[in-house]
């Protein structure tokens, strides 16, 4: 151990950097091959080992929960049964992962390294069928756990990428170290650390300060759920006991004590007794009817025309605007709009295309943020093959037609400025710079990359060169 601070303390004096901190940033390369992360802590990974679909480790399907039984669930196995059974978050959640994940693409630069990273996807496409349910489940993990948790799979002789692993966010951990958060896991009763392993990423979402940890986009939604569930399980109760009409018998009671038998005639008890019976009997009989059955009966009976049930019309009112409610409020944190919910009767265009515009703007600033992480990871594809590049990772999404027309306007607007601009210019009416600068500002707008556009080892104004040196290729 001495000799081991002593050769750390000399590396200091004559590198100037902490060899910890040089291990954090090793070459791909040196890396052992396989896997070195987890996907299920509390299980052993054991061969001959066949793992049910998650679906069946529960009665869902089957099983009437009450709220009671939800509030107990932890929130991790709750999160991932709540898109099963309220059809609000399952709308939320399917249109988000349809939405985030329309069309992809990439670039890599020098072009000669391209072949590398289409046999990787070529691979990926081999083992999932279609990257897109890989890139499905990156988006799950963001909207259910509130992170992207995965490791680029590298052979064993780590020199090529063999697939990309998406893991369950819920399985990672961090240790405090310092002021810092140190990514790791516990496997097998050991403490595993990742947070030197390049090809190990952890990228929280909605993260608070001094937070290690992602946060749902499913958080606040659970308690309005299990009440929306309690509501309608409360009111099935109420419509089945008393929302129903139902058919009515009047038994004539001098004609019925007239068909009663002599000995029961003055004994109180017997009278009741055959009554009751004679009751039963009417009910027994009626309940058991088929649909294409008749009921025949003596003139003692007269069967009457089914009455309304007997809740109120503002009942229904008062359970119709509480789902309403609920409703709303499950829109409001899912991180849906009405017009996505199907609740949008009384709001205008101009409002449902705001909505419309605010979703969007909100799918592309996840979009950046996972297209900047698989540009990383890319290129950590191109580094285990020896190659030195860089890799775009980039989001498509279609445009609404609307905006098109919207930008097309506000662009037409500006260069109509800039004429206008530069005919002052010429007859000496504002400076030469002040021309230059709204040219220069322009360009700058219309250059704004979209989401996701991002250069592993670079920074905006080298993208942008990239991009526009590549398109001249």
């Amino acid at each position: 151990m001495n000799l081991q601070r002593t050769l750390q303390h000399y590396s200091k004096r004559v590198f100037g950097r902490d060899p910890k901190a040089i291990a954090r940033h090793r070459n791909t390369r040196a890396l052992s091959g396989g896997r070195v992360s987890m996907q299920d802590l509390h299980r052993q990974h054991k061969m001959y080992q066949l793992a049910p679909p998650g679906r069946s480790q529960s009665v869902f399907q089957l099983k009437e929960w009450t709220e009671e039984e939800l509030l107990r669930l932890p929130v991790d196995q709750f999160m991932k049964l709540v898109t099963s059974i309220s059809p609000e978050v399952k709308k939320a959640y399917e249109d988000f992962l349809r939405n985030a994940n329309e069309s992809w693409g990439y670039q890599v630069k020098p072009k000669s390294a391209m072949p590398i990273i289409d046999r990787f996807f070529d691979r990926l496409a081999a083992k999932h069928h279609d990257p897109d349910v890989l890139i499905d489940r990156v988006y799950a993990g963001i909207y259910k756990g509130g992170a992207i948790f995965w490791e680029l799979e590298l052979n064993e002789a780590a020199d090529m990428a063999m697939d990309i692993a998406v893991m369950d966010p819920y399985v990672a951990r961090f240790n405090r170290h310092g002021n810092d958060w140190h990514l790791g896991q516990w496997q097998q009763g050991k403490w595993v650390s990742l947070q030197d392993d390049p090809t190990v990423m952890y990228v929280p979402f909605n993260a608070g300060p001094n937070e290690p940890f992602g946060r749902s986009m499913l958080e606040s939604a659970p308690l309005d759920v299990i009440r929306m569930l309690g509501v309608m399980h409360d009111f099935r109760r109420v419509l089945e006991s008393q929302g129903w009409a139902r058919a009515g018998f009047k038994v004539d009671s001098e004609k019925l004590k007239a068909f009663m038998p002599a000995d029961a005639i003055g004994d109180p008890e017997k009278e009741d007794e055959f009554i009751q019976d004679f009751l039963a009997g009417i009910n027994e009989r009626y309940s058991s009817l088929k649909p294409n059955e008749g009921y025949a009966y003596l003139d003692i009976v007269e069967v009457e025309m089914p009455k309304g049930g007997q809740m109120q019309t503002s009942f229904f009112g008062l359970v119709d605007g509480l789902m309403r409610l609920y409703d709303r409020r499950v829109g409001r944190a899912t991180g849906s709009t009405p017009i996505k919910q199907f609740s949008n009767e009384s709001v205008a265009e101009t409002h449902a295309r705001e909505q419309r515009k605010d979703y969007r703007v909100s799918i592309s600033s996840i979009q950046s943020t996972v297209a900047g992480a698989f540009s990383t990871l890319l290129g950590y594809v191109l580094r285990a093959e020896g190659r030195q590049g860089k890799v775009l990772f980039y989001f498509e999404n279609t445009p609404d037609p609307q905006d098109i027309k919207m930008l097309s306007e506000a662009e037409g607007a500006k260069i109509d400025n800039l004429k206008k601009l530069k005919e002052l210019q010429d007859m000496k009416g504002i400076e030469a710079n002040v021309y230059e600068d709204a040219v220069e500002k322009f360009k700058a707008e219309k250059n704004k990359h979209s989401a996701g556009l991002r250069v592993y080892g670079g920074n905006p104004q080298a993208t942008r060169a990239w991009l526009e040196n590549t398109q001249g290729e």
